[in-house]
């Protein structure tokens, strides 16, 4: 079994949020591999979100869309001192970073610099100041660390997650920062997320989602295919998430990953490696195997994760979910 993951800015992807790279927009990279002249990487990947998002609502309006690790979209120059992209915003109800305050470059207990953080700080302040809910995961096992993750995030507002694995396959605790048994009808009501993406250390489904319905979190992030299994959970899997144990309702999204391919997932073809599609980069990412990068703006790769009834988005609306807590790793390699 493949290990389902979550994902960190890259040191030269995070400069897209820094002084030393404001992101111009009239300078456009060229796809030289799919003979795509002078696209906008970050405009494409805008489009690719709202056109998910716009297909998710058409079907259940409020589907929540929440982007993790996309912070520069917000903007025109994928900085702070740039103007926020209506449009864009218009499509998510919310934002995912990790390693704000701990975990940084993917070491678990490190603490960001004051730069780096800073400058998530900052654009995660544009989210909130247009209404969107930012959702900091850290990583750190300390407790110190943990303590002050948890309390620093609150004091500007955000949600968090203290993850003590960095494959997310666990608990990290099981009693919620800012507890409550309140109903959790929207992002902006919610004091506290659950992040468990890859249940291997659970021996059936059953069991898995038992753990769930046990804790108190308002909102739980997690794979809608448990184990990497073919169907993802049904809807009485899924509605039976939506209430806490202390009896209040909350908010149950589903991962998805749009910038890469994996070949654990469903729509997976073997095929691929010999007789690539033209969306498909064959070098397997050499920091997580069984994942490729994609041309996240062809149609073809499109039409696996949005606009038909086979789609991945089509399979969490019908399962239920609450939403979407989008991947968009490695999105950023076009521009570098």
């Amino acid at each position: 079994m493949n290990t389902i993951r979550t994902r960190y800015l890259s040191i030269a992807a995070f400069l897209v949020l820094g002084t030393a790279c404001q992101k111009k927009t009239a300078e456009k990279e060229t796809d030289k591999n799919s003979n795509a002249a002078a696209l906008d990487y970050e405009q494409e990947m805008r489009t690719f979100i709202q056109d998910i998002s716009s297909f998710a609502r058409q079907q259940k309006p409020g589907f929540l869309i929440v982007p993790q690790d996309g912070l520069s979209l917000l903007t025109n120059t994928g900085d702070s001192t740039g103007t926020p992209v209506i449009s864009y915003l218009a499509a998510i109800s919310g934002v995912g970073q990790e390693e704000v305050y701990y975990g940084y470059d993917n070491n678990d207990d490190a603490t960001t610099p004051a730069s780096a953080r800073n400058a998530y700080l900052r654009m995660l302040h544009v989210a909130q100041n247009n209404g969107k809910r930012a959702l900091v995961t850290d990583y750190c096992t300390t407790a110190s660390k943990i303590s002050n993750s948890y309390t620093s995030n609150a004091a500007n507002g955000f949600i968090s997650y203290a993850a003590t694995h960095r494959e997310l396959d666990n608990f990290a605790t099981t009693a919620p920062y800012n507890v409550n048994a309140a109903n959790i009808t929207s992002l902006d009501s919610a004091r506290n997320f659950l992040y468990l993406i890859n249940p291997q250390t659970y021996n059936n489904k059953a069991q898995f989602l038992n753990a769930l319905k046990g804790t108190n979190f308002d909102v739980l992030i997690l794979d809608a295919f448990f184990n990497d299994s073919t169907a993802p959970l049904t809807p009485a899997d899924v509605q039976s998430l939506k209430t806490k144990a202390n009896g209040g309702k909350r908010i149950v999204l589903s991962y998805m990953s749009i910038a890469q391919a994996e070949d654990y997932r469903s729509y997976w073809n073997p095929n691929w490696l010999k007789n690539p599609p033209a969306w498909l980069v064959t070098t397997v990412d050499p920091d997580w195997a069984g994942d490729y990068n994609v041309r996240y703006w062809m149609a073809d790769w499109k039409k696996i994760i949005y606009g038909n009834n086979t789609s991945y988005t089509q399979k969490l609306l019908d399962a239920g979910f609450d939403g979407a807590y989008l991947d968009l790793y490695d999105y950023q390699v076009w521009e570098n």
